[in-house]
């Protein structure tokens, strides 16, 4: 209360609604331009350059990604970092922005500088991204890959039967197509993260 009486102060000729007003307009606009700063930095670090902006990521995962199927497709469609990485609904990407943080703190702290390092760490970074992802359902890869839109009966009998199995025991993209973008590091897959999930 000590600001309002200090304002009253400031502005003895002026009525207390008025001051409120004022104090609410200068709050609002005040708010707005802390919406917009956020939404900016949202959306400037959820870029393919962001991303990419740190060695660590331009010669390991996007040095991968490049050529691979995700990359060059017979339809043209080519997701960027965050359309696989980041969640669309904000709640769930903020926290996602707040996870990822850590591969920040690493490049910021030397702990995945070198190629050596990183390969080290590879196996936790993909195990945290494969959990992730078996947890909300693969939806980054369903945003995209819309599965009542695929004509199954244009695949491959085995790839028709893996579907068909996969679907009746409720699993995930994620369980079978790991790998695609990025080099598969040694250790459990997601099959096996799953099983000890439960």
């Amino acid at each position: 209360m000590r600001w309002w009486q200090a304002l009253r102060q400031a502005y003895p000729n002026r009525s207390a609604i008025t001051l409120a007003v004022a104090a609410l307009v200068v709050c609002g606009a005040v708010g707005v331009v802390m919406v917009g700063v956020a939404g900016a930095t949202l959306h400037a670090t959820a870029t393919e350059q962001f991303c990419t902006s740190c060695h660590e990521m331009a010669t390991g995962p996007a040095a991968e990604f490049k050529d691979s199927v995700h990359d060059k497709s017979r339809t043209g469609v080519r997701p960027d970092c965050a359309d696989c990485h980041l969640p669309k609904p904000i709640v769930p990407m903020i926290i996602r922005k707040i996870e990822a943080s850590r591969e920040v703190w690493g490049h910021l702290t030397g702990y995945i500088d070198t190629p050596e390092k990183f390969e080290k760490a590879r196996y936790d970074m993909a195990a945290r991204e494969w959990k992730r992802l078996i947890a909300n359902d693969s939806q980054e890869c369903r945003d995209c890959h819309k599965v009542t839109a695929v004509e199954f009966s244009k695949q491959s009998e085995n790839a028709q039967a893996r579907h068909a199995k996969a679907k009746a025991e409720k699993m995930t993209c994620i369980e079978c197509h790991f790998g695609v973008a990025h080099t598969e590091p040694d250790g459990p897959g997601p099959k096996e993260i799953k099983a000890g999930m439960k």
